[in-house]
C-alpha cells in the first residue's frame, strides 16, 4: 500500500510517519518500482504506535515498549515506570481540564446574573461597583478602582479569602459608608507625605486604623475572626499581588496602618468569639 493509504488507515497524517522514519519508529519499506510498499507488518506497528501515543506515552518511551522482551524483568520494569509517569500525566491533565470546566460554570453563573467575565465573585465586585458609584471624586474612585484589581489578581490565583466574599455579601450601605473615607485618607495622606515629619506620617496613619477599626467593629466579628481576615486579607503569598499592593500603598505605610489596626481591634471591646451567639 502506498504512504497515503497506511495514514488514512492509521488516522495520521503522511507527515507523521515520515517522522516516525526519521527517528526509527517505524521501518523504512522497501521499493517497488518507484514507490515505497507498506505492508501488514508496517500497518500493525503503526497502529501499535498510535495506541500508544494516544494513551499518552511520550514518543520517547514508545520504541522501548515495541521492544519489550517479556522475560526481561529489567526492561518490563522501566517500560511500567514509564507508563506509571504517563498515567501521572494523564492525571494532571484532567484536573486542569476539570477545573476549567468548574472556572467556566462559575463564569456562567456569574455572567446570567449579569456579573462581570472575571473571576471576581459577584459580591465582591458588587461592592467595588458601589464604593466606585459613592467616591467624592474621581481620584479617590480611581484608587477604589486599583483596589479591585489588586483583588482580581488574588481571584485569579485563588487567594481571595472566603471570609471577604460572605462579609462583601451582607455589607450595608451603613457599613460602605464607613469604608468609603479610608480611601480618601490614604489619597490624601500619599499626597502629604513629601511634606510631612514622620511624627505626623505616624499620626495620620494612627488616625485612619481608627477609623478602620470602627469599620472592622461594625462587621459584628469576634476579635478572633477580625484578625483572622486581616491576616488572610494580606495577600503575602503572591508575588505579582504583593507588587500590586506595594504599587497601591508604599508598603512601610501598609506595615504601620497593618500595626496600628490590629493594636486598636484588641483594645477594642469586640466579642470574644465564644460568647458570640450566648444569649444572656
Amino acid at each position: 500500500m502506498r504512504v497515503k493509504e497506511l495514514a488514512d488507515l492509521t488516522d495520521t497524517t503522511v507527515r507523521t510517519v515520515r517522522y516516525y522514519h526519521q527517528i526509527g519508529l517505524l521501518p523504512v519499506p522497501a521499493e517497488r518500482g518507484s514507490v515505497r510498499d507498506y505492508g501488514m507488518a508496517h500497518l500493525a506497528r503503526l497502529l501499535r504506535i498510535r495506541w500508544l501515543v494516544d494513551s499518552g506515552v511520550p514518543l520517547a518511551a514508545v520504541r522501548s515498549m515495541l521492544e519489550e522482551q517479556a522475560d526481561d524483568p529489567d526492561e518490563l520494569a522501566a517500560i511500567r515506570t514509564d507508563l506509571a509517569i504517563a498515567l501521572s500525566g494523564v492525571d494532571e491533565r484532567l484536573a486542569q481540564l476539570n477545573s476549567q470546566r468548574d472556572q467556566l460554570v462559575r463564569l456562567l453563573r456569574t455572567t446570567a446574573d449579569g456579573g462581570p467575565v472575571s473571576p471576581m465573585p459577584r459580591p465582591v465586585h458588587r461592592m467595588y461597583e458601589m464604593l466606585i458609584a459613592r467616591a467624592p471624586d474621581d481620584d479617590v474612585a480611581a484608587m477604589i478602582a486599583a483596589e479591585r484589581q489588586v483583588v482580581e489578581f488574588a481571584c485569579y490565583s485563588g487567594e481571595l479569602p472566603p471570609m471577604v466574599i460572605e462579609l462583601a455579601e451582607r455589607l450595608t450601605e451603613g457599613q460602605l459608608d464607613l469604608i468609603l473615607p479610608l480611601f480618601a485618607e490614604f489619597r490624601d495622606l500619599d499626597r502629604a507625605m513629601p511634606s510631612l515629619s514622620a511624627d505626623e506620617i505616624d499620626h495620620r496613619v494612627d488616625e485612619m486604623a481608627e477609623h478602620a477599626v470602627e469599620f472592622v467593629a461594625s462587621l459584628g466579628l469576634s476579635l478572633e475572626q477580625a484578625m483572622a481576615l486581616l491576616e488572610q486579607a494580606s495577600f503575602s503569598s503572591s508575588e505579582y499581588v504583593g507588587y500590586a499592593t506595594t504599587e497601591l500603598f508604599p508598603k512601610a505605610l501598609q506595615e504601620r496602618f497593618q500595626q496600628a489596626l490590629e493594636a486598636g481591634l484588641r483594645q477594642h471591646d469586640l466579642q470574644p468569639e465564644s460568647l458570640q451567639g450566648a444569649t444572656p
